[in-house]
């Protein structure tokens, strides 16, 4: 089952600079299976939900919830749902000389699949635009060309950010394991686990660990532990027993003897100063 919304090929007064030749919701079906050899469109769509298969270009990936592909023009493009879990998404089919000048320029040749790019609203904005287009399709043409490139400008610094990203992690491990730590706060770390996840040894990792950030990972995942129970004595009414236990400390009285060892002052007068007057702000430790 499908929402669509079509256009006949010559709704516009330049055909060939920016064409929506149809838009819409694909809705779950195991057996959804479009083929279409050598496009004359940009296929261009997001996953809400499920997931599916695509092959173009001599690729096959795995699209699934919070993913766009694109595929390009005249590239055969032959996609469909999974069987187990078959995606919901919201799509477009379009193409003209704007199209081609925009794939060209942000450089997409042989990119097709963006893993988790948070694209909906744009992608629902498009869709709606041609829902209300009747009678108004200068104002489709117009604004609907501004999201598409709106939409592939996004896709650019997502695939630029995520380059720098690999790179980064690539020649700085400790970034990348400080990366880790920080997504690991509410659950207990053995830094060997950590180490083996960049390709150090613990004693390797704690060396550049310590040279790019000025403590231990040990020091630095305690630091975040005790920056995140600040938070919450501040900005909750939660029990300290609970913040503890929240954090993976081992019990109470261990977690407030070290915020106190920290931080000079007890999680409960923490708590009560919160106003200024004995609160230690919390933003690095060494170890001690």
């Amino acid at each position: 089952m499908e929402h669509i919304v079509s256009f006949l090929s010559d709704y516009l007064p330049r055909e060939n600079h920016f064409v929506v030749e149809i838009a819409g919701i694909t809705y779950p079906d195991k057996n959804y299976h479009i083929r279409r050899p050598d496009s004359p469109v940009y296929c261009l769509e997001y996953i809400m939900s499920g997931k599916g298969w695509v092959h173009c270009g001599g690729e096959t990936f795995y699209p699934r919830e919070g993913d766009v592909y694109l595929l390009p023009v005249q590239t055969d493009q032959d996609y469909g749902a999974d069987a187990q879990e078959p995606f919901q998404k919201i799509w477009m089919n379009v193409r003209g000389t704007l199209c081609d000048r925009l794939y060209e320029e942000y450089g997409f040749r042989g990119v097709y699949h963006f893993k988790d790019c948070p694209l909906y609203p744009l992608f629902r904005e498009f869709l709606t635009l041609c829902e209300q287009a009747k009678g108004w399709e200068s104002n489709l043409e117009r604004r609907g060309s501004l999201l598409f490139h709106e939409i592939l400008m996004n896709l650019s610094d997502y695939t630029e950010r995520k380059k720098r990203d690999l790179l980064s992690e690539r020649k700085n491990p400790a970034e990348k394991a400080r990366k880790q730590l920080d997504g690991l706060v509410y659950e207990t770390v053995h830094i060997g686990e950590v180490a083996r996840g960049v390709g150090l040894s613990p004693s390797q990792l704690t060396r550049v660990f310590q040279r790019e950030y000025g403590m231990t990972p040990y020091a630095y995942f305690l630091s975040r532990k005790l920056a995140l129970a600040q938070n919450l004595l501040r900005n909750s009414s939660l029990p300290i027993r609970e913040i503890a236990d929240r954090l993976q400390f081992t019990d109470e009285h261990y977690f407030s003897a070290l915020f106190r060892q920290k931080t000079g002052v007890s999680p409960g007068a923490y708590r009560r100063g919160a106003n200024g007057e004995v609160e230690k702000e919390f933003s690095g430790i060494t170890e001690r």
